[in-house]
């Protein structure tokens, strides 16, 4: 049995598409648990709904301490051999669980992915995840790691429920990518990707990823700092990748919080350049960081106003 773990906080705009997606796979063997996480619109009426038209929908009603705390409740609760997680605002293709059980259950997987489009409004492009069709741990991680594909997601991917030790991390982004990264670090075996395009990712305006507040983007800080910690303490050969994934971040909060004049704004601005200053040289010395990584490395050398600059260009 799968479980389908869906977080839903204020989703009564996408949550009827999203659970018709989930409840008309073409595999079965389904347990299906809303999450409702103190929504304040109407998506908890709509939530009790669901399991008075199928059976497989369990609803868990909490008070809302965010998406980790959302869908850690969803793993305490779940039932199934294997756990994919789906937001309120995306959908599935009929076949996404079907396809990924297949490919975890090859010899040695575990973990399966899938490719998945980003959908914001009427615009659709392909986001493509890291490494061949059968990949090892170490390709995966250090592919997401530096950015050459979106592999950090825990959308779009099926997880072997008695494998997952760490539960999700209590930050509201970046989250996602702390536990791949805890599932997978320290194994043995192999990540199946599959080349086809199964999850549909919704980029909303009031989402998390289109609010970039500051205690949001100071959690992409703290998120990739202590991943970077638990490298250089337990796992030297992800370090390089580890410090690539917090300057390429760094940059990321620097120019997304740049005309931040509040105290906490300027403190946030803070962190992140002292990352980019502390670890841009390793990543200049490292052959598999990226160009575009290494440029602004560069270029955060003559002018992080230069780079504000481009960045507003580009």
């Amino acid at each position: 049995m799968v479980t389908v773990i869906i977080p839903v906080y204020n989703g009564i705009k996408t949550l009827q598409k999203c659970v018709d997606s989930v409840i008309s796979q073409t595999y079965s063997d389904l347990e299906i648990i809303l999450i409702n996480d103190g929504s304040t619109d109407s998506s908890e009426s709509l939530c009790d709904t669901f399991p008075e038209k199928d059976s497989r929908i369990r609803v868990l009603h909490v008070k809302n301490e965010g998406v980790s705390s959302a869908r850690n409740n969803g793993i305490k609760n779940a039932k199934g051999e294997y756990i994919t997680f789906v937001d309120a605002d995306d959908y599935v293709e009929p076949e996404y669980v079907e396809k990924l059980v297949s490919a975890i259950e090859k010899e040695g997987c575990i973990l399966a992915s899938c490719n998945s489009y980003d959908v914001k409004g009427d615009r659709v492009t392909k986001r493509d995840l890291p490494g061949e069709e059968k990949c090892s741990i170490k390709e995966y991680i250090d592919n997401t790691f530096y950015c050459r594909a979106e592999g950090g997601t825990c959308w779009g991917k099926l997880f072997r429920t008695e494998k997952i030790g760490e539960l999700f991390r209590e930050y509201n982004y970046c989250e996602d990518i702390f536990f791949v990264f805890d599932y997978l670090i320290g194994r043995e075996g192999y990540v199946s990707v599959i080349p086809d395009y199964l999850y549909h990712y919704v980029r909303r305006e009031n989402s998390i990823t289109g609010l970039k507040r500051t205690e949001d983007l100071k959690d992409v800080i703290l998120s990739c700092e202590g991943i970077v910690g638990i490298c250089n303490e337990k796992y030297p050969g992800f370090v390089d990748s580890a410090n690539a994934l917090l300057v390429n971040n760094a940059f990321f909060v620097y120019l997304n919080a740049k005309d931040e004049t509040s105290e906490e704004g300027i403190l946030l601005k803070e962190m992140a350049v002292n990352d980019i200053k502390k670890y841009r040289g390793a990543v200049l010395r490292d052959r598999k960081a990226t160009v575009k990584t290494k440029t602004a490395c560069r270029i955060s050398y003559i002018s992080l106003k230069l780079l504000k600059g481009i960045y507003r260009i580009i």
